[in-house]
């Protein structure tokens, strides 16, 4: 075949229509170049972004000179295969080079590969294919904005990679939620992977309930998109990253095209360094093991520190005002701003929802009125726990202001274990879709309540757990530079003032799991694998009962505690 180069620049992917013919898909470079340069678009590399002349809160934003940009297309791929070849229909298959005895390399592979089914119709994006043999592939996933397979090359150059000439994308390694999906690619011959995320609003059928339901919400999902592209392309992230040894996965390369006249037709795609599971990688249903459950408080310990009002960081201002601009003046996916509807809807709500776990929770005494009790305070805790969204609040919560994960459930954490003899456990942080300034002790009580299995906070481990983050927080605030000893930190951020904000941050979820998050309750033992698999990526009150029930517990517990 030959390929004709529009302006020196192709986009090309190459599919397999038959098992004897082989056919490349050509598009111009200008019309992608058109597509991705809209006035809505921009593209991330490692530690790098393409900036728009302002950013998504209106802001002027610094000038920037990219080195990969929107218009830049990967040059074409020119494959020959012999007819006598039987190829399995599906695999995207690339050389460098001018001829590939596509025989020869699956003899090598020894095994019956399938990937990318180029040959499905751009229009077809909601189902995976399957190689006929039981091998699905998630080829709806891996596309671009614009609905066309990848090419090979568009991994390879990624990934730093001369050698790929095609890759896997297993159904069963996908990742398929409400607002994105996501799978692993994998190169060949030489296994390098990494993870493509690929969000379609139009395409989700959970975001056009939003547009219908909460038009505002959309609105919001949209934007954090952005935020995660500004945060991982910051030199924030790089600096938390190298100097307080908070392993957060690299962006390699990420597509935004936000519609603010239309959310619904926003479009997204990120590529990020993979953590996969053949490198000792692993994620848990929820945290039981006391030694993860530890290094992930180290871990927001670490970035609250790095980050807090006064800190070394602060030294630097053009990182300083970057993650200012980038990310979200106040954090938290479940904050009141977020959600203004739910206050009004507490007690309504607890009354039916509270019928999920009836066997459970009607033994309690607040049975009757948790929900009354709680939608009295709700709105003062929602303004407290989330004081950067609120002008008013946001002075006198200055001193304690930090960067903060804002959505630290489980599925967020990466975990794996050292080399003996020691085995420290490792762990990698991911999606920082709501992260932005907020209070530590508010994001230390979305993780409690939402990655840390009942039996590790019953019977005083909630208090154990709580008190190690505190300890690891005031290490790190002298560490890193906000307080110049031990005793001034201590008396700036006390652990009487840290409980009081834990606790806030505490009524405020709970509100927010009675007024929205438990329509989606779906109940799951612990020994039910398939169940586990399947709310791998749901909070634990949403999918735990015995979670469920120490959350209305400790709820109850607190507002006795504050006379209510």
């Amino acid at each position: 075949c030959t390929v004709a180069l529009f302006s020196g620049l192709v986009f090309a992917t190459m599919t397999f229509l038959a098992p004897t013919r082989l056919a490349i898909v050509c598009s111009a470079a200008a019309a992608a170049a058109a597509a991705c340069a809209s006035a809505d678009a921009f593209l991330v590399r490692p530690q790098l972004a393409v900036r728009r002349t302002t950013n998504h809160r209106g802001h002027a934003a610094a000038p920037f000179s990219p080195r990969f940009c929107p218009g830049r297309m990967p040059m074409p791929y020119h494959a020959v295969r012999e007819d006598t070849t039987t190829v399995p229909e599906g695999m995207v298959v690339a050389s460098k080079t001018d001829e590939l005895n596509t025989k020869k390399f699956l003899e090598e592979m020894g095994k019956n590969l399938s990937t990318l089914n180029a040959g499905t119709s751009q229009t077809d994006e909601h189902e995976p294919t399957n190689d006929g043999e039981g091998l699905a592939e998630c080829v709806d996933i891996v596309r671009d904005l614009n609905g066309r397979p990848l090419p090979v090359q568009y991994f390879a150059e990624a990934l730093d990679v001369d050698d790929a000439v095609a890759y896997t994308c297993p159904e069963s390694e996908a990742f398929r939620g409400l607002m994105s999906n996501a799978c692993r690619v994998r190169l060949i011959p030489g296994g390098q992977t990494a993870f493509y995320k690929r969000i379609i609003f139009e395409n989700l059928d959970h975001a056009k309930e939003k547009l219908k339901s909460a038009p505002y919400k959309l609105i919001s999902d949209s934007k954090s998109y952005e935020v995660v592209a500004a945060f991982l392309s910051s030199k924030a992230c790089q600096m938390v990253s190298e100097e307080a040894g908070v392993r957060i996965p690299k962006c390699l390369d990420a597509r935004l095209e936000p519609n603010k006249a239309n959310p619904i037709e926003s479009k997204f795609s990120f590529l990020l360094e993979d953590l996969p599971p053949s490198d000792g990688w692993y994620q848990r249903w929820l945290l039981r093991d006391m030694d993860e459950c530890e290094a992930a408080l180290t871990t927001l310990a670490k970035i609250h520190a790095y980050f807090w009002n006064g800190s070394s960081f602060w030294n630097d201002a053009d990182a300083a005002r970057e993650l200012e601009e980038g990310v979200w003046e106040s954090s938290d996916y479940v904050q009141m701003k977020r959600n203004p509807t739910h206050c009004a809807m507490v007690a309504k709500k607890w009354e039916t929802e509270r019928l999920k776990c009836k066997e459970e929770l009607s033994a309690f005494d607040y049975w009757d009125n948790l929900g009354s009790r709680l939608e009295a305070v709700a709105v003062d805790v929602g303004l407290r726990a989330h004081p950067f969204a609120d002008d008013a609040l946001s002075e006198s919560y200055q001193k304690y202001r930090t960067y903060c994960h804002g959505d630290p459930k489980q599925a967020n954490f990466l975990i794996r274990h050292g080399p003996a003899p020691d085995s420290e456990i490792q762990l990698g942080l991911i999606d920082f879709q709501w992260a932005g300034f907020g209070l530590a002790a508010c994001d230390v009580a979305h993780y409690m309540t939402s990655a840390v299995h009942a039996d590790r906070l019953v019977d005083g481990g909630e208090d154990v757990l709580l008190r190690y983050y505190y300890d690891e927080l005031q290490k790190y605030l002298v560490e890193f530079g906000a307080f110049p000893n031990a005793n001034a930190a201590i008396q700036n951020y006390s652990y009487s003032t840290f409980m009081e904000q834990y606790d806030t941050g505490f009524l405020d979820i709970c509100r927010f799991v009675i007024a929205y998050a438990w329509s989606r309750f779906e109940p799951v033992e612990d020994d039910d694998e398939e169940g586990r698999i399947r709310t791998m990526n749901k909070n634990s009150y949403n999918k735990s009962v015995p979670n469920a029930v120490w959350l209305m517990t400790r709820c109850d517990e607190i507002l006795k505690s504050r006379g209510a």
